[in-house]
């Protein structure tokens, strides 16, 4: 047999400056790698908020007795729409007035509200309008004294009616 570890290239030859390099004791290999374990672990013990997304903050339901759905908020998504609601009074001629931030039209030109119907729960109301002077509106029908609408956030309700980009 013959001897290959002394040709040029062989493997295992040392070069003139091997002495030089010194060699990874073991426990700091052992000690790279249980790092690296360690690392994995936590990674996969907390969702990373590219890959977590939080619970909706609305929804779409049928409530029972409507034709209409609701859409049903939580209180965050309450929070971050700035809701705010105001009560519908009655207007002489038999009417009712609401305020102007209450009023909101349909892409078909459609006059609506959303009207309370239930804890963060909002139900649309199509309205139809008889005058708008000033920040008031009086309607004909739709809704009723007594009840309340919402007016700051209603617009961000229609989106997520309507479906258009994400829910609250």
């Amino acid at each position: 047999m013959t001897d290959n570890s002394k040709k040029r290239g062989a493997r295992g030859r040392q070069g003139p400056d091997a002495s030089h390099r010194s060699a990874r004791p073991a426990w700091a290999t052992l000690l790279t790698v249980v790092a690296a374990a360690i690392v994995g672990l936590l990674a996969g013990c907390s969702p990373s908020a590219s890959t977590a997304s939080p619970p909706p903050t609305s929804k779409l339901v049928r409530v029972p007795g409507r034709s209409e759905l609701s859409i049903v908020l939580t209180q965050l998504g309450a929070e971050r729409i700035g809701l705010k609601t105001a009560a519908v009074t009655a207007a002489s001629g038999g009417g009712a007035r609401l305020p102007y931030t209450a009023l909101l039209y349909e892409p078909n030109g459609q006059a609506a509200v959303y009207v309370v119907t239930g804890t963060l729960t909002f139900t649309r109301a199509f309205v139809t309008v008889e005058t708008i002077t000033g920040n008031v509106v009086v309607v004909k029908s739709g809704v009723s004294p007594g009840q309340r609408v919402a007016t700051d956030g209603a617009e961000e309700l229609l989106g997520v009616q309507n479906g258009v980009g994400e829910e609250t």
